[in-house]
């Protein structure tokens, strides 16, 4: 059977858009979320819930290509969805522990160690010197923007430890998941979310979060305010739907670009994460954290054009 065709450029810049846009503002509404509800595993299971009954709606009525749940599937991807479900949950604590700076500086250092790993675990060729030098630059810039502009505690760095190495792995085997397994992109949304899911009560009970939330339930406080208002509700629905697109955008997006471009494209989201977040509440960075900022912003796009550039001499024919 003939390979499927390469996704179009249109398609391509469709997926990477609409995950820009979503990874952008989703870590701002969940923090707007969890001022209310300070509750993470909670307010992301209710994510992982509407997203996969909203996708599975869909599905049944028609609207969108959805292969049902089967059994032989879940169990195919169940390793990354743990491998995703840990990275999510590791992201949480950074971001409990420390500051969006300093998850940021973690995040940043992903695409060094996916180029590393593509090459070495994948067997695609190494990087040029040229692009080696560009994810280094982004990974010294947003290293610098943390230290002028953040306080790393114990805590938060022993948490952006296991986040990376945990978010590295998820990078590279999601790549080789959506080669493997023969799913539509939607499939693969619903099958993440609902393993997903599942996992929230397990992660709950080890986090003390369970406790917490039965304790609350079981004894409230006079003066305390009910688990869910008006000020909870519109946050989390906004994020539930955000949590939608990006879901759909992630899938789209991992299964039409390499490992490390994905990558990249992540921490140039979560650059524009802290750009939105200093103009909607009036935070100013200071000037030697916005010039790091420039920086990842430029070795970013310089990286796109010499990975493009790096392609491209690979395809020429070799003469003698």
């Amino acid at each position: 059977m003939a390979p499927p065709p390469p996704p179009s450029a249109a398609y391509v810049a469709l997926m990477a858009s609409l995950y820009a846009v979503c990874s952008s503002t989703l870590s701002i509404v969940n923090k707007w979320a969890l001022l209310g509800l300070p509750y993470p595993g909670l307010v992301t299971a209710c994510q992982f819930l509407t997203t996969a009954v909203v996708v599975s709606i869909a599905g049944t009525l028609k609207y969108i290509d959805v292969e049902p749940l089967r059994k032989d599937k879940l169990m195919q991807m169940a390793p990354i969805n743990i491998v995703f479900y840990l990275a999510i949950f590791t992201n949480g604590q950074v971001l409990k522990y420390a500051t969006v700076e300093t998850f940021i500086a973690f995040r940043s250092l992903t695409p060094l160690l996916v180029s590393a790993l593509d090459t070495v675990v994948r067997g695609e060729p190494a990087p040029s010197r040229r692009t080696l030098c560009c994810l280094c630059a982004i990974a010294l810039g947003a290293a610098s923007y943390a230290h002028n502009d953040a306080r790393i505690t114990p805590a938060g760095y022993a948490w952006g430890v296991v986040y990376l190495s945990i978010i590295v792995t998820e990078m590279v085997y999601a790549k080789h998941v959506t080669a493997t397994i023969q799913l539509s992109t939607w499939s693969l949304v619903l099958y993440q979310n609902t393993i997903a899911l599942f996992l929230w009560p397990f992660a709950s009970l080890i986090s003390g979060e369970f406790q917490s939330l039965r304790l609350l339930v079981q004894t409230p406080e006079e003066d305390s305010e009910p688990l869910m208002t008006m000020t909870t509700l519109v946050p989390l629905c906004l994020s539930c739907v955000l949590a939608i697109g990006i879901s759909f955008s992630a899938w789209g997006t991992r299964s039409a670009v390499s490992a490390t471009q994905f990558t990249v494209l992540g921490v140039a989201c979560k650059l524009a994460t802290v750009a939105i977040n200093v103009l909607a509440w009036s935070h100013h960075a200071s000037i030697e954290a916005q010039f790091s900022i420039v920086v990842c912003i430029l070795a970013s796009v310089a990286y796109q054009q010499s990975a493009k550039a790096d392609k491209a001499g690979k395809a020429l024919p070799v003469t003698k």
